[in-house]
Protein backbone atom coordinates (compact mmCIF):
# COMPACT_ATOMS: atom_id res chain seq x y z
CA UNK A 1 0.00 0.00 0.00
CA UNK A 2 2.82 2.40 0.91
CA UNK A 3 4.52 1.73 -2.44
CA UNK A 4 1.24 2.43 -4.25
CA UNK A 5 0.82 5.77 -2.45
CA UNK A 6 4.39 6.81 -3.27
CA UNK A 7 3.89 5.87 -6.92
CA UNK A 8 0.59 7.80 -7.06
CA UNK A 9 2.31 10.86 -5.56
CA UNK A 10 5.07 10.67 -8.13
CA UNK A 11 2.58 10.41 -10.97
CA UNK A 12 0.53 13.36 -9.74
CA UNK A 13 3.30 15.77 -8.85
CA UNK A 14 6.29 14.90 -11.02
CA UNK A 15 6.55 15.07 -14.78
CA UNK A 16 9.78 13.03 -14.58
CA UNK A 17 8.32 10.12 -12.59
CA UNK A 18 8.46 7.68 -15.50
CA UNK A 19 10.50 7.64 -18.69
CA UNK A 20 9.36 6.33 -22.03
CA UNK A 21 10.95 5.88 -25.42
CA UNK A 22 7.82 7.28 -27.13
CA UNK A 23 8.11 11.05 -26.67
CA UNK A 24 4.56 11.49 -28.05
CA UNK A 25 3.09 9.69 -25.03
CA UNK A 26 2.50 12.12 -22.15
CA UNK A 27 4.29 11.17 -18.96
CA UNK A 28 3.20 13.79 -16.43
CA UNK A 29 -0.15 14.83 -15.02
CA UNK A 30 -2.96 15.43 -17.49
CA UNK A 31 -6.42 16.75 -16.70
CA UNK A 32 -5.51 17.20 -13.03
CA UNK A 33 -6.47 20.29 -11.04
CA UNK A 34 -5.11 20.77 -7.53
CA UNK A 35 -6.70 23.46 -5.40
CA UNK A 36 -5.01 24.30 -2.10
CA UNK A 37 -7.52 24.26 0.76
CA UNK A 38 -5.46 24.89 3.87
CA UNK A 39 -1.92 25.28 5.10
CA UNK A 40 -1.97 25.95 8.81
CA UNK A 41 0.36 25.85 11.78
CA UNK A 42 -2.36 26.95 14.17
CA UNK A 43 -6.00 26.16 14.86
CA UNK A 44 -8.77 28.72 14.27
CA UNK A 45 -8.12 30.11 17.78
CA UNK A 46 -4.33 30.37 17.40
CA UNK A 47 -3.31 27.12 19.12
CA UNK A 48 -0.10 25.60 17.73
CA UNK A 49 -0.82 22.30 15.98
CA UNK A 50 1.03 19.49 17.79
CA UNK A 51 0.79 15.90 16.62
CA UNK A 52 0.73 13.04 19.13
CA UNK A 53 3.72 10.72 19.48
CA UNK A 54 3.37 6.96 19.24
CA UNK A 55 1.10 4.76 17.15
CA UNK A 56 -0.50 7.55 15.12
CA UNK A 57 -3.45 7.12 12.82
CA UNK A 58 -5.69 9.18 10.56
CA UNK A 59 -9.44 8.80 10.86
CA UNK A 60 -11.75 10.44 8.30
CA UNK A 61 -15.51 10.80 8.72
CA UNK A 62 -18.31 12.57 6.88
CA UNK A 63 -20.69 14.52 9.12
CA UNK A 64 -24.07 16.09 8.36
CA UNK A 65 -26.05 18.49 10.54
CA UNK A 66 -29.63 19.22 9.50
CA UNK A 67 -30.92 22.83 9.47
CA UNK A 68 -31.50 23.92 13.07
CA UNK A 69 -29.37 21.02 14.35
CA UNK A 70 -26.19 20.99 16.37
CA UNK A 71 -23.25 18.70 17.03
CA UNK A 72 -23.46 19.15 20.82
CA UNK A 73 -20.83 20.41 23.25
CA UNK A 74 -17.57 18.48 22.94
CA UNK A 75 -13.80 18.76 22.63
CA UNK A 76 -11.11 17.00 20.63
CA UNK A 77 -7.89 15.81 22.32
CA UNK A 78 -6.22 15.40 18.90
CA UNK A 79 -5.54 17.72 15.93
CA UNK A 80 -8.13 17.66 13.16
CA UNK A 81 -8.92 19.19 9.79
CA UNK A 82 -12.45 20.03 8.65
CA UNK A 83 -13.53 20.67 5.06
CA UNK A 84 -17.02 22.07 4.44
CA UNK A 85 -18.72 20.30 1.53
CA UNK A 86 -22.16 21.95 1.69
CA UNK A 87 -24.04 24.45 3.81
CA UNK A 88 -22.73 26.52 6.70
CA UNK A 89 -21.56 25.60 10.19
CA UNK A 90 -21.26 28.10 13.06
CA UNK A 91 -18.87 26.95 15.77
CA UNK A 92 -19.31 28.44 19.23
CA UNK A 93 -15.91 28.15 20.93
CA UNK A 94 -15.64 28.55 24.70
CA UNK A 95 -13.69 31.75 25.39
CA UNK A 96 -13.29 32.60 21.69
CA UNK A 97 -16.70 33.55 20.32
CA UNK A 98 -18.18 32.08 17.15
CA UNK A 99 -16.54 31.19 13.83
CA UNK A 100 -18.65 30.44 10.74
CA UNK A 101 -17.53 28.33 7.79
CA UNK A 102 -19.25 27.60 4.47
CA UNK A 103 -18.92 25.21 1.56
CA UNK A 104 -15.43 25.10 0.10
CA UNK A 105 -13.68 26.28 3.28
CA UNK A 106 -11.23 24.20 5.28
CA UNK A 107 -9.94 24.84 8.79
CA UNK A 108 -7.88 23.40 11.61
CA UNK A 109 -10.36 22.77 14.45
CA UNK A 110 -9.61 23.65 18.08
CA UNK A 111 -7.94 21.09 20.35
CA UNK A 112 -8.81 20.56 24.04
CA UNK A 113 -11.34 23.42 23.94
CA UNK A 114 -15.09 23.00 24.47
CA UNK A 115 -17.15 23.97 21.44
CA UNK A 116 -20.42 23.27 19.63
CA UNK A 117 -21.20 23.34 15.91
CA UNK A 118 -24.63 24.61 14.85
CA UNK A 119 -26.35 24.72 11.48
CA UNK A 120 -28.17 28.05 11.47
CA UNK A 121 -28.87 27.80 7.73
CA UNK A 122 -31.75 26.29 5.77
CA UNK A 123 -29.83 23.45 4.06
CA UNK A 124 -27.89 20.55 5.58
CA UNK A 125 -24.28 21.27 6.56
CA UNK A 126 -22.06 18.46 5.26
CA UNK A 127 -18.39 18.30 6.10
CA UNK A 128 -15.37 15.99 6.04
CA UNK A 129 -13.40 15.62 9.28
CA UNK A 130 -9.88 14.16 9.32
CA UNK A 131 -8.53 13.39 12.81
CA UNK A 132 -4.77 13.01 13.37
CA UNK A 133 -4.69 10.99 16.54
CA UNK A 134 -2.92 8.32 18.45
CA UNK A 135 -4.31 4.81 18.21
CA UNK A 136 -6.55 4.19 21.22
CA UNK A 137 -7.16 7.89 21.94
CA UNK A 138 -10.75 9.07 21.40
CA UNK A 139 -11.24 11.71 18.70
CA UNK A 140 -14.10 13.38 20.55
CA UNK A 141 -14.99 13.81 24.23
CA UNK A 142 -18.36 14.94 25.56
CA UNK A 143 -18.96 16.45 29.03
Amino acid sequence: MKTLLILASLLLFSTDALSTEDSATPVGPMGVKITPILEARETITGQAIRFPQGDNQLVAVLAEVEPGGQVGRHLHPVPLFVYMLEGTLSIEIEGHGTETFGAGQGFAEVVNTWHNGRNLGDVPARFLIVFSGQQGTPNLIRP
